[in-house]
């Protein structure tokens, strides 16, 4: 008698965005809304890997809300990773991009 296994592949799909979990924090510059003013966000990823957070176009349906050089941190798998991003990029169209941030 053979027995046949049959072995299942599952594609993972990146994680979206969950809009409800990020929360503008401050504004970077003494006047709230001044022109080039940086923003610092608080994004809890949940389950999502900090792979997933970084890769562009993670952040595109926040696009709106984002400029270059906005800091967000984010907590992501399940709270056991934090990460410090800067806005890189986020273009009208195309994907939102981010780096992790430099600290000197």
């Amino acid at each position: 008698m053979i027995a046949v296994v049959a072995v299942l592949q599952m594609e993972i799909a990146p994680m979206a965005l969950n809009k409800t979990q990020l929360s503008k924090v401050a504004n970077l510059n003494s006047v709230a809304g001044a022109s080039g003013s940086k923003q610092m966000w608080h994004y809890e990823a949940g389950a999502d890997a900090v792979a997933a957070v970084t890769a562009a176009g993670y952040f595109n349906d926040v696009r709106g809300y984002l400029k270059v050089g906005d800091r967000i941190d984010v907590v992501a798998a399940n709270g056991a990773a934090f990460r410090v991003l800067t806005v890189t990029a986020a273009p009208k169209s195309g994907n939102v991009t981010t780096s992790a941030a430099a600290f000197s």
